[in-house]
């Protein structure tokens, strides 16, 4: 076990013991500086030892297995130890207690960074071993796909992301969204790009990049860090607690249900089935720790369909869908809306085309994607009209 001091910028919230696999032995809080403890590990320390396993980059994520071998880490707990637990969402960090760094020296936001990590398993057919050319590379973005943090000439950090399989959906629906945001005039929301990656055997493939919504003054914490810091019923929605949670820290309740109103039902529009409580998230000054709202709309590539075959494209159910969010089916997630008509279905104007950059063999699915869309667009023609559409079969 060595000591490491949890640090949130230069504030120390905590001494505590890590092994050489990652995991947490003793921790001793700091009391005078609880304000500054991390919120989802506040309430004990087994809540504590969750919010640090979920800073890891998950094992799951593609090529994660092959990157650690190559990079020589035994897991994706030791990769974040290694790398000082930084991470390009939030301002905290590990210092070993016998060092004395500061946050000015050690920040990505701010010090240049090689992605070791998200290099190899983005690009997997072309594997350099990046360790020496930072001293601080980032291991703790979350999610599965394949992800790479960059810095481009002005010093800007984004992120690129690629897809599963050999199709280009997840990152085209990215745009996609991203498209439907811009229509609707929403300010509150990622805007994605498209960008060229390396596939195997030297291909060229797409994925697409955003820029980082963070900073050195303001930093993001996940809807799942908040429930965490309440009581949860068994199979209980986490629509109300995290609405309790947000109120509770600053937010107004007109501003909660502006926001998930239009996120509620863009997603529904797009069959966007990922909106999970690691996939909606607030942000925070880190110094004042005062709210400033809701982090804008991210990762809604796992939409439109993308995971379905061509065959099964010709058998969707609407009102069978199912969902990682609040509530498991889709179209009950339209009871938590408040202003039906607060997206415009005048202003969609879609545009398929952009479908058109996938692989040859998907061209077959696009007149059915915008079939299906079209019926979703009259779905919530109906419950703007007053249907609760959720009791109907369609």
């Amino acid at each position: 076990m060595a000591e490491y001091f949890l640090m949130h910028k230069n504030i120390p919230v905590c001494l505590m013991e890590i092994d050489d696999n990652g995991n947490i032995g003793k921790v001793r809080r700091s009391v005078e500086n609880m304000a500054h403890f991390p919120l989802g590990g506040q309430m004990n320390n087994m809540k504590f030892h969750e919010w640090w396993r979920d800073r890891a980059i998950p094992k799951t994520r593609h090529g994660a297995k092959s990157a650690l071998n190559k990079l020589g880490y035994s897991s994706t707990a030791s990769a974040l130890v290694n790398n000082l637990a930084l991470s390009l969402s939030d301002c905290y960090w590990i210092c070993p207690r016998e060092e004395h760094l500061t946050w000015e020296e050690v920040n990505l936001f701010t010090n240049d960074f090689v992605d070791s990590f998200g290099e190899i398993t983005i690009n997997n057919d072309y594997i350099v071993d990046l360790r020496d050319r930072t001293k601080f590379s980032s291991a703790t973005s979350q999610g599965e796909l394949q992800k790479k943090w960059c810095i481009d000439k002005s010093g800007r950090r984004y992120l690129i992301k690629g897809n599963y399989g050999n199709s280009y959906q997840q990152s085209l629906n990215e745009i996609f969204a991203t498209d439907l945001h811009e229509k609707q005039r929403f300010d509150n929301y990622t805007k994605y790009s498209l960008g060229k990656l390396t596939l195997s055997e030297g291909r060229e493939g797409l994925g697409c990049l955003s820029y980082d919504f963070c900073s050195e003054n303001l930093e993001s914490i996940s809807a799942w860090e908040l429930l965490q810091t309440v009581k949860l019923k068994q199979n209980e929605s986490y629509y109300y607690p995290l609405k309790e949670v947000c109120m509770g820290l600053g937010m107004s309740e007109a501003y909660f249900n502006n926001f998930m109103d239009y996120e509620i039902i863009s997603d529904f529009l797009i069959t966007n089935i990922d909106r999970h409580m690691n996939n909606i998230a607030v942000v925070r000054d880190p110094d004042t720790l005062e709210l400033k709202g809701f982090a804008p709309i991210y990762d809604s590539g796992n939409s439109m369909f993308y995971n379905l075959t061509y065959e099964e494209l010709q058998n969707v159910h609407l009102d069978k869908i199912k969902t990682h969010s609040f509530i498991e089916l889709e179209r009950r997630l339209l009871q938590y809306v408040h202003n039906r008509e607060i997206l415009d279905l005048n202003k969609l104007n879609s545009d398929f085309s952009i479908y058109d950059e996938d692989i040859y063999e998907r061209h077959a699915r696009i007149p059915k994607l915008k079939e299906l869309f079209e019926r979703k667009v009259d779905a919530l023609a109906a419950f703007q009209s007053g249907k609760d559409i959720w009791k109907e079969k369609r």
